[in-house]
């Protein structure tokens, strides 16, 4: 029983992860955050390359979660560093978001 319910839980992160996830390349490909110097330009690549990978991860592990019965330690544990990964991204994100709001300001300041 216990599976189960480490299942339910996975799966019910794995979808909050997934909206995350979704947030952020909506964002990311917003108008309003495109880079304005080299390093914004490469720190926004960077970020799409996370998120890219980081949504395949998650559909492969949400797949295999909705196709089994059984929750392995193996992928518990996955679960839980995919969990960590798109909080990572969120933290880059709002770096993001900060460096290109202080170039924005800058420019009008000037």
């Amino acid at each position: 029983m216990e599976n189960v319910q480490d299942k339910s839980q996975c799966l019910g992160k794995l979808e909050r992860c997934k909206n995350t996830i979704q947030h952020f390349k909506i964002r990311v490909d917003s108008y309003l955050y495109e880079p304005t110097t080299m390093a914004l330009f490469e720190t926004k690549v960077h970020l799409k390359n996370t998120i890219k990978k980081l949504s395949e991860v998650n559909k492969s592990l949400l797949e295999y979660l909705k196709s089994t019965n059984d929750l392995l330690p193996e992928q518990y544990n996955m679960v839980n560093f995919h969990i960590r990964e798109t909080s990572e991204l969120e933290f880059d994100f709002m770096e993001y978001t900060l460096k290109f709001r202080k170039c924005i300001d800058s420019r009008q300041t000037v």
